[in-house]
């Protein structure tokens, strides 16, 4: 790392602040949002408000109004995020990504804690969950939404108390997390900043058939991971209208089955009655570790939905190379979809994760301590803002450092050069002198917007 990168982040960072200006609430709040955001990009161990405000000499005070009940527009935030990451990471054939994270706690008052299970933890403890929305694409991928899991336990008459020093609205209802998730795909969708042709999940997500209608009735392919006992038909269910009996009664509208109907099979029973001949090599480029390679094998499905005949989609499995534990698939695709582009959207759900922990390492995503429902809003926007940030600092530095080093066409490798410049650009503070270099956020709200 050289003194010119450092002076290079350092315009891009003021830059990128610049373009929230106008969702924070006056010059305070602006000064308080750059501040924040560049104690999230500190190398500090624990980025917790009072830390960052004594890296960024602002008083903790200040800091913790901003962050747990000033009033600032972190949905509008949110927006920008998708619309910067559409203009930095976006592809046509882009993918939406769900998945949920679990942060643990101690106490009872902090917004939508309590005793549930959550994937990160691998147990049932006390803790909160957020459902978050990532993006995806040759270009990279980062978190672009999220939402906060209340427990139903939360709306009973005797959390009142804790609804009110939560400050959880009256407004505000239960929500399962696969309604959060599809809040979140129908916002990115209506918004248009993130340009998208898939969506994908872990079978928590792709088990839901409403999920996968969403996806449908949007115009677009899912690559949902589902569960091994999720019904599939092979060949047509052969469902019909029965008819009417005698010439009495109302005639019947709902098709039903006949006695030429197959029995639906479940996705592990199509699995076990493949030969070796349908398991295909393909080597996936994404991959937690690198590159990649898994057997694959496809074929076309009746998806049963809510016990009925639903779409023709493809049933995809996936494999270890030589055999193994077998993943399963349900995809709208079309039907001339090939089974590498197939591959290549199912595989790349391991990108939340990598993000999940990116976010925690890096921009302190689970270091906040705010118990207000807002606190938690308005932290993990931050966070995401920090996050998408640095993936495209990182994008940036890969494309400057690393095309000249391969073949054309070749992918960047995973812990080259970029990714190194940027650790030791966490280590050596690069976001503490962007901080320190801005002094007061500058002015951009339009004319409309109070200043």
């Amino acid at each position: 790392m050289n003194s010119r990168d450092l002076d290079d982040l350092l315009p891009e960072l003021e830059a990128f602040h610049a373009r929230f200006g106008s969702f924070f609430c006056r010059t305070e709040g602006r000064t308080a949002a750059q501040r924040y955001l560049g104690g999230l990009l500190l190398p500090l161990e624990r980025k917790n408000v009072e830390n960052i405000a004594e890296q960024v000499e602002m008083p903790i005070r200040g800091l913790q109004q901003f962050i747990s009940v000033s009033p600032w527009d972190d949905d509008g935030c949110i927006d920008e995020v998708q619309r910067f990451v559409g203009e930095h990471l976006g592809a046509e054939n882009g993918v939406l990504i769900l998945d949920d994270t679990g942060f643990a706690k101690k106490g009872t008052w902090s917004a939508g804690v309590g005793r549930q299970y959550s994937g990160t933890l691998g147990r049932t403890d006390n803790c909160q969950v957020g459902v978050f929305l990532a993006y995806a694409s040759d270009k990279g991928h980062t978190l672009v939404d999220r939402r906060l899991y209340l427990m139903r336990d939360w709306f009973e008459d005797t959390s009142a108390a804790r609804r009110r020093r939560a400050h959880i609205p009256d407004d505000v209802t239960f929500h399962t997390k696969l309604e959060l998730g599809a809040a979140m795909v129908r916002h990115a969708h209506e918004a248009g900043h993130l340009g998208y042709q898939w969506v994908t999940g872990d079978a928590a997500y792709g088990d839901s058939h409403d999920l996968r209608a969403l996806v449908d009735a949007l115009d677009r392919w899912y690559c949902f991971e589902v569960s091994s006992n999720s019904d599939v038909w092979c060949d047509q269910p052969a469902w019909a209208v029965p008819a009417r009996r005698g010439g009495h009664g109302r005639p019947s509208t709902q098709r039903r089955p006949t006695s030429s109907s197959p029995r639906s099979l479940t996705v592990a029973q199509v699995a076990a009655g493949l030969d070796d001949t349908a398991w295909v090599r393909h080597r996936i480029k994404e991959g937690a570790k690198g590159p990649r390679e898994y057997e694959f094998a496809r074929r076309r499905v009746i998806e049963k939905r809510h016990r009925r005949p639903g779409p023709e989609s493809w049933l995809m499995l996936r494999r270890p190379v030589g055999g193994g534990e077998i993943k399963f698939y349900l995809s709208n695709a079309p039907a001339t979809m090939t089974l590498a582009e197939m591959a290549w959207t199912g595989c790349l759900r391991w990108t939340i994760e990598e993000n999940f922990e990116l976010a925690k390492g890096e921009v302190g995503l689970d270091h906040y301590e705010v118990t207000k429902l807002r606190g938690w809003y308005h932290h993990m926007t931050m966070s995401l803002m920090a996050l998408a940030f640095l993936k495209s600092v990182q994008r940036r530095w890969g494309k400057k450092i690393d095309r000249p080093q391969r073949s054309r066409g070749a992918p960047a490798a995973r812990g080259g050069p970029a990714a190194r410049r940027m650790e030791r650009a966490h280590r050596t503070g690069v976001a503490g002198r962007a901080a320190e270099a801005q002094g007061v956020c500058h002015r951009v709200a339009p004319p409309s917007v109070a200043a």
